[in-house]
């Protein structure tokens, strides 16, 4: 169970957060969503009991696992020994970590010398260790290649069918492929609350780079380097990106060339 009652919280006595009251009790995935600097990241971390409120009430019940944006990773250690560290210190199983994230050749690889999305599987592994109630993901896909995205966006869905999952993202299309909920933040406010299916906007339009032109695949139109594709709903982007793959083209991107977001809040 998650209860903030209205919350102000932020740094050095700057208000970040403006009358925050939430209630979460419902095992499922909740989307908070918002433009970069809304206040998505400093909603997590009152949550966590990282960040006290200035005023306010916040009440937490269970266990909280947080993955944070910034990786929190010792940089000198090589990646086996950061999970056996993490390992020891909170509990869990370094090899179910390891086969998730597909680190096997990672292991023996110093953290400072890893690619950011390398980092990215490393961080995310060391919270899924063992078994949380709530988990809180700050942007979990940043960096992530998009099939490693993929893949992670449905192992969420599973955990989610138990575990409270709330998950920050400023992209549309990720809370539309697996949230049931969206919590909508703008200038430190929660605006909206609601089901996902509830959220509509004009038009979804995605850019792809990948290794071949996907002029005679998917109809769409070149804009520099990607390929730009409208779709009706952000949940067709998965089934785009298993196409591609079959075709055996590899793909380095997937991004909105149009933030929706705009949409919904000028709605």
């Amino acid at each position: 169970m998650i209860s903030l009652k209205e919350v102000d919280a932020g740094y050095g006595g700057k208000v970040i957060l403006h009358d925050i009251s939430l209630e979460i009790n419902e095992p499922s995935i909740y989307i908070v969503l918002g433009k970069n600097g809304a206040g998505k990241t400093t909603t997590l971390r009152v949550i966590a009991g990282i960040l006290k409120p200035f005023k306010g009430e916040r009440t937490v019940k269970g266990s909280i696992a947080y993955s944070s944006h910034s990786l929190a990773l010792p940089e000198e250690m090589i990646v086996k020994e950061a999970l056996t560290f993490f390992s020891q210190l909170l509990g869990g199983d370094v090899n179910k970590a390891i086969q998730m994230f597909k680190l096997q050749d990672l292991l023996d690889k110093k953290i400072a010398n890893l690619s950011e999305g390398q980092k990215k599987r490393v961080s995310l592994a060391k919270i899924f260790l063992k078994d949380y109630d709530i988990y809180l993901l700050d942007e979990p896909t940043n960096a992530l290649d998009p099939i490693l995205a993929s893949e992670f966006r449905n192992r969420i869905v599973e955990l989610s069918k138990n575990k409270i999952v709330i998950y920050t993202s400023h992209n549309l299309y990720e809370a539309r492929d697996i949230g049931k909920y969206v919590i909508l933040i703008d200038n430190g406010k929660i605006v909206k609350f609601s089901s996902v299916s509830d959220i509509k906007v004009k038009e979804y339009l995605i850019g792809i780079r990948a290794s071949k032109d996907l002029t005679n695949l998917l109809p769409g139109y070149y804009q520099g380097e990607y390929y730009i594709v409208k779709v009706k709903d952000p949940s067709d982007v998965n089934t785009i990106v298993e196409k591609l793959v079959k075709e055996g083209i590899q793909i380095y991107e997937v991004k909105e060339m149009k933030n929706p977001l705009e949409d919904l809040l000028s709605g």
